[in-house]
């Protein structure tokens, strides 16, 4: 479903999220699956047409992550990844999968600009 709605450059990022989340030892294997499925859709709402709104009953957990995982346009950077620390305990793949989104930010030199490497840099430690 994600390619369908991603442009290519947002497509590679979100398979390189969910590569980084399927890397990481700190994760159950009983939530793996869940945690690679939402990086691979954590940019859907935020940066496509996509409306959310599509699971079933069976899934509300699943959707409550991916909106936690939404940055509001209207929202600060800061007060957003404070947010994602503090449901880290109910909801550790909100916080999983965004660790794994800023590594891959972070990472992807020929993009991160010296605004952008200040943004996430400032955020990190509330992950931390």
């Amino acid at each position: 479903m994600a390619k369908q709605y991603y442009e290519s450059k947002t497509y590679d990022h979100v398979l390189r999220v969910a590569g980084y989340v399927a890397e990481n030892p700190m994760i159950p294997d009983d939530k793996m699956d869940n945690c690679v499925a939402l990086a691979i859709m954590h940019d859907l709402i935020e940066d496509t047409e996509y409306t959310g709104g599509c699971f079933g009953a069976e899934y509300k957990h699943f959707e409550e992550c991916l909106n936690l995982l939404t940055k509001s346009k209207n929202t600060n950077y800061i007060e957003y990844v404070k947010k994602i620390r503090d449901y880290s305990d109910t909801r550790p793949e909100v916080y999983w999968v965004k660790l794994a989104d800023m590594k891959d930010h972070l990472t992807q030199t020929e993009t991160l600009t010296d605004k952008l490497k200040e943004k996430y840099l400032a955020a990190l430690p509330y992950l931390l």
